[in-house]
Parts: C-alpha cells; structure tokens; sequence
C-alpha cells in the first residue's frame, strides 16, 4: 500500500489570527489524507487562537533557539554529511543579499533552524515542502528542500512580494511552482523576475471552506461591519470619514470595526473629534467564528483598502474577511487596490470606490442601506463567485496535483 502525501508546510507562525487562509488549507488538505506537519519559524505568542487550530498544535514543530544543543547538533551533522550544499546555500545568501544587511542578517539568523528542520523532515520522510509567504518561510523552504532532497513551492501573498525581492527570483527558478493569490501578483513577479518561464507562476486564490459558514443571516438595519488589522492600509479612517458624512446627511448608519493593531489610538481620537462616539463602536479582536457571526448581522460590509506604497512593503491581497462577507450573502464595498477587482468586481459582485474617498464611499454604503434589492443582487452575485472561484475544495485539489508531482494542467 503506497504510504499517503506528506507536505510539510512553513509559515511564520502558527496559528497566526491573521492568517486563517493557510489553517483553511492544512485542515482541507488533512481531510483529503495528506500529511502536513507545520514548520513554525516563532513560537505562538498571539492572544486569541482559533479553536480550529488546536488540534494541529500535536503536528507542529517550532523553530528552537539558536544555542540549543538539538539545533547544534543538527548543523555539526549537515556540515559533515553535506559540506557542498551548506557552503553553496550560504554563499547564495551572502552573495544575493550583500546589498541589503538587514535582511542578510534575519536569513542567517534563519539558515541554522532551518538545517535543522531539514533533519527533521528527513526522518519523517516528507516528500514536499510548501511555504506561506515568499520571504522568510520561503527561504526556510529552499534550504529544507536543498539538504533534503525533496521539492518545495510557495505561495506570495502581499507584502512579503512588495517589501523585499532580492532573492525572490532565485526562489521562484528553484521553486517546483510559486502559486499567486492573484492575477495582480502573479503580473507583479513575472515583472520583477525576467526570464521566469510564465508557467511557472500559477494564479491560486486563498480559498474559504464553506461548510462552516454560517448558515442564515440575520441583518440588523443600518449596521455597516469592517473587519481587519487596524493598520493604514485597511483605510479604517476613511470608514470613519464615511460615517460623519452618512450622520450628516441623516443616513441611519452604525459603523462596527473589528480588530486589533498600531492604528487603534489615532482612529479612536478621529472617531472623538468627529463626534462618532454613539455611532462608531471598535470591540477589538475577536475569534474568527466571532466575526463569521458578527458578518451575519451586517447590513453591508465594507473594507476601504488603499495602497501604502511597495516601498513600505504593505498592501492588501485579497482580503479574506471580504470573501467571508461575500460567501455569507453580505453585499460589499471596497476599493481598487491590488487583486480586489478580482473579487469585487464594481457594480456585478459589490461596489468599488476610489481609495481614500470619503464622499465616494459614503454615498455607495448609503445607497445600499437604501436599496434592499440592491444589495441582494450584488450579494447573490458575490455569493456565487466565492462559491465558483475561492472554494478550498477545489483549491486543495490542485495544490494536491502539484504535490504529487503532476502539476501540469
């Protein structure tokens, strides 16, 4: 009997409250009889953890400390058993990343974890190393894969595309494939890696498991719901704009932000100067099913996203809580940034208003409070192009080809 696919996945950290896509993926791809032990590069040191993610912890293994003897123990063995290769992934690092010390210096500090996992992945006989992010879990994965002689792909989200690319096109010429969670992205690489075969950079959305969505709706009138990280490129105080300008043109509207981040304080002092305290509430972060449940009573859901720039290294995908929204039946307003457009496409599947314009996104959430009909064609619309397009189900099945080493479509 031919022993089942065993794919070990890295990520940053796991579980990460922002990262629900990549738990979506491991749990659907465990359900098809795959094996995916976690490589986790920090150790969890979030407040809230997804109850769905416990169960996974017994799969996971957690980056030791750099003076630890096991990690010590394992680069003094691949030093001896492998010289060449240990050599050649450190002059790759120096001599990719010399211009840049910052980040030379984080990928070494990365290099001895990830001999380390290599042996470890070895003697559980891992055929497949896949990495969330193209930066740093990325680079774990091309020195995993190098010492143990097995395959690795990765996924590009945002910011780990736009911040730093030195070594992204030798990832991407090592890589068996680097999935893109957008056509937006996938143009993006394809520009900053000339000579890159275009076969080799695959469109594949983040994708929703939507058995466990929430089944029935149950509105509350005027409630507009934003969910997120409370940082600048979410455009939460565009939002904020948006709910004065309703309030004074005497739209019934109440604003609820979901979430947690750097930006709290300057939101909470805009939400006092512009005399929204009674109208814009933020309960901070909760659990995803919190939120999933919080998007039920939603009368629309809005996610102003804006470009911060790629310099910062900070822009939106295809925001997640968008595609829950969407699944659930809440019609949505956003912005046209990044592969948003894919999702949200203006006036079919939501409404899209320039970024960063007040006037322009309080007029499309008061014309859905206003219009019911509206607001469930565009819902009905959304719901369908979730279902069709960022299912897990269908998504699993294709990293599962690739996997198993008959990508070709």
């Amino acid at each position: 009997m031919e022993a089942p696919l065993t794919v070990a996945y890295v990520v940053v950290m796991f579980p990460c409250y922002s990262e629900t896509f990549v738990l979506r993926e491991i749990l659907e791809l465990r359900r098809r009889g795959v094996r995916v032990p976690i490589l986790s590069l920090r150790r969890f040191s979030e407040r809230i953890m997804d109850e769905d993610a416990r169960p996974l912890l017994a799969d996971t293994l957690y980056s030791p400390y750099l003076l630890s003897l096991g990690l010590i123990r394992s680069n003094v063995a691949a030093l001896l058993r492998r010289p060449r290769a240990v050599a050649g992934l450190l002059r790759l690092l120096v001599s990719t990343l010399a211009r840049s010390p910052r980040e030379l210096l984080k990928n070494l500090a990365l290099f001895p974890k990830s001999v380390h996992f290599a042996r470890l992945l070895r003697e559980r006989g891992v055929r497949h190393v896949h990495a969330h992010f193209t930066n740093y879990p990325a680079t774990a994965a091309l020195i995993i894969s190098r010492l143990a002689g097995v395959p690795f792909t990765m996924t590009a989200h945002a910011h780990d595309i736009f911040q730093s690319r030195l070594l992204l096109p030798e990832k991407v010429r090592r890589a068996e494939r680097l999935f893109a969670i957008s056509a937006y992205n996938r143009s993006f690489i394809l520009s900053s890696c000339p000579g890159i075969p275009p076969e080799k950079v695959e469109v594949v959305h983040c994708g929703l498991d939507l058995s466990r969505l929430p089944a029935a709706r149950r509105p509350e009138a005027g409630l507009v719901l934003s969910v997120g990280r409370l940082m600048a490129i979410k455009g939460f105080d565009t939002l904020v704009g948006a709910a004065a300008i309703l309030r004074d043109r005497g739209v019934s509207a109440r604003c609820r932000i979901v979430g947690e981040g750097p930006e709290r304080g300057a939101l909470e002092e805009l939400v006092r100067v512009r005399g929204l305290g009674d109208l814009v509430d933020m309960p901070g972060e909760r659990t995803p099913q919190e939120v999933l449940e919080a998007m039920t009573r939603a009368g629309v859901f809005v996610l102003a996203s804006r470009p911060a720039g790629r310099r910062s290294g900070v822009m939106d995908g295809i925001p997640v809580s968008l595609m829950e929204a969407m699944a659930i039946g809440v019609p949505v307003v956003s912005c046209a940034v990044s592969g948003i457009p894919e999702l949200v496409i203006d006036g079919e599947t939501g409404l899209l208003v320039p970024p960063g314009d007040e006037e322009r996104l309080a007029g499309a959430i008061g014309r859905l409070l206003a219009d019911p009909r509206l607001g469930e064609r565009l819902a009905a619309a959304g719901r369908e192009k979730v279902r069709a397009e960022f299912n897990i189900e269908r998504i699993a099945a294709r990293l599962i080809a690739v996997f198993s080493g008959g990508g070709d479509r």
